[in-house]
């Protein structure tokens, strides 16, 4: 069943629904439940989409300091800037790792946190057991937020959470296949798009997704078949050089050392960046130009930023095509697009928290 979370009162009506329906003229629902998945599947997807989380990292998120960190640090003006961080223990570790989130995310968490609230009548969410895989590294009971009627989720009822979400969106392979859905699916797009699309190098998004090989990485991100056939549109008119990905973007531990060194002051995470968050710790993947990188979540509170980028872009542009430098010109035309397609996504964020202060009207007709 692809809605089977196991757990009480989740995607499930309760027996006293189940019998006054048989006595009920029209359809009950509990809605209750409906709105608890959604609000569990939007915090998933949202966690796995924007750092490539597995499901067992997303498991171990709990309300608690030593999980959730948060950095603040001088911005403009003196102004304390927060940075948000999760400490999770990734696959085939037994520390925890930084995982950097933007302020969305951590929102999203936050509204999963007042739903438990609401659900136990209580301020606080109580401690359950972990139940999933490793259980050995997390022996005492947490305040996780990933729960449910006084049990933890399983890898199932995540699963269930994010496919009644994102019900009715239908993905397709190219050979017309349906694709069933799944949070790991979901890790893989990430990196593939990093890679392939962003040309984030490997050994970053390695660091991104707290892989130990990068071998594994390069499986992860390989290219989809419509990206093989663009790339091989434009060998043929072109012709450009082949270079082996997996080699080409191998780096030695001194090229690495370097790279730290010179970054070490100037990590995206610690910086004030132009409109949004970075979510980058160490290595910069795009050279400090933000605006279109992969690693940096828009914020709709930095869209005049965006604009006023944007409007430099656009006045930077004709100059330089006036002199005649249209490379230059066309490094401009970039940023104008990148900048656009951040202003797009700060539009979706907007509409959807609109859509989430909205307030229907409910109208009850008297009975004849």
């Amino acid at each position: 069943m692809p809605f089977n979370t196991s757990l009480k009162g989740l995607l499930a009506q309760d027996d006293y629904i189940c019998h006054a329906q048989n006595r009920a003229d029209g359809l009950l629902i509990n809605i209750e439940t409906f709105y608890s998945a959604a609000t569990f599947g939007l915090a998933i997807v949202d966690l796995i989409t924007t750092t490539g989380m597995r499901v067992n990292e997303v498991l171990q998120i709990s309300y608690t300091k030593d999980c959730i960190v948060v950095l603040e640090q001088p911005g403009n003006n003196n102004k304390l800037e927060k940075r948000y961080i999760l400490r999770l223990i990734p696959k085939g570790r037994d520390q925890p790792e930084d995982y950097f989130i933007g302020k969305e995310t951590l929102n999203n968490l936050l509204k999963v946190f007042e739903l438990l609230k609401v659900h136990y009548n209580n301020n606080k969410i109580p401690k359950v057991k972990y139940r999933e895989n490793r259980q050995h590294l997390f022996p005492k009971e947490k305040p996780y937020f990933f729960q449910y009627n006084y049990k933890h989720f399983t890898d199932d009822a995540l699963t269930a959470c994010m496919r009644f979400l994102l019900h009715g969106m239908i993905f397709k392979t190219p050979e017309g296949n349906n694709v069933v859905l799944k949070p790991h699916l979901l890790r893989h797009a990430f990196a593939t798009h990093a890679v392939q699309v962003e040309k984030i190098p490997l050994d970053i998004v390695g660091a991104w997704l707290h892989q130990k090989n990068i071998e594994v990485t390069d499986y992860y991100s390989a290219p989809t078949p419509s990206q093989v056939a663009q790339k091989a549109d434009t060998w043929l008119k072109y012709t450009a050089t082949h270079i082996n990905i997996t080699e080409a973007v191998k780096r030695s531990p001194e090229e690495l050392q370097r790279m730290y060194e010179d970054a070490k002051n100037k990590v995206g995470t610690l910086n004030k960046v132009v409109g949004g968050v970075c979510t980058s710790h160490s290595f910069c993947p795009s050279k400090f130009q933000c605006v279109g990188c992969a690693a940096k979540v828009p914020e709709p509170d930095k869209k005049d930023e965006l604009l006023k980028m944007k409007d430099w872009a656009q006045k930077s542009g004709q100059d330089w095509r006036t002199m005649g430098l249209l490379p230059e010109a066309n490094r401009m035309n970039q940023v104008i697009r990148d900048c656009d397609k951040e202003l797009q996504e700060i539009e979706l964020m907007e509409a959807y928290k609109k859509d989430e202060n909205y307030k229907p009207e409910f109208r009850i007709e008297p009975i004849k």
